[in-house]
């Protein structure tokens, strides 16, 4: 994925959000700075963040859940470099967010469409304990975003129907 289909994959799941009955957040276009964050990841590398780095760096995968997030190379020259994966979405990228937190309440934000496909792998996860631990796995196929906005209309559906899927 890469940050357009980032932004077109946020607003095809923004109405899809604001019907969700148990969901609840402000949706807002990012701005053109860079204060709006979201959780994926983008592998597409030309739109990676090349950074100098110092000659003791040593490579660090500090993207959660994902193997080669970062990545340490030599240039032709003999000088180090740094690719990231881009953390802030493009400007117009739909997002949500708002206050959580009680005591100190603080600001979070992903796209809508983080926030979308969050909500639907959470309905469809099913819990079972297991003698060496405990065990998480999806009762419904949700492998590309068709699956994601298809579940997602189906859980509308059942809604407004008042059932439960």
């Amino acid at each position: 994925m890469n940050l357009r289909t980032l932004k077109k994959l946020s607003k095809r799941a923004a109405p899809l959000l604001g019907q969700l009955r148990s969901y609840s957040g402000d949706q807002f276009p990012a701005p053109k700075d860079d204060d709006s964050y979201h959780n994926t990841f983008i592998g597409d590398r030309k739109h990676w963040d090349r950074l100098p780095c110092h000659p003791t760096y040593g490579a660090r995968n500090d993207w959660p859940g994902k193997r080669g997030s970062e990545i340490v190379f030599t240039t032709r020259a003999g000088r180090r470099k740094i690719l990231r994966p881009p953390t802030h979405a493009r400007k117009g990228t739909i997002m949500v967010g708002g206050m959580s937190g009680y005591f100190e309440p603080e600001w979070t934000e992903e796209s809508a469409w983080d926030a979308l496909s969050g909500y639907v792998r959470e309905h469809f996860t099913e819990y079972v304990p297991d003698s060496d631990g405990d065990e998480f796995h999806l009762t419904r196929r949700l492998n590309t975003p068709s699956d994601v906005f298809r579940a997602a209309r189906e859980i509308i559906a059942a809604q407004l129907a008042g059932r439960v899927i």
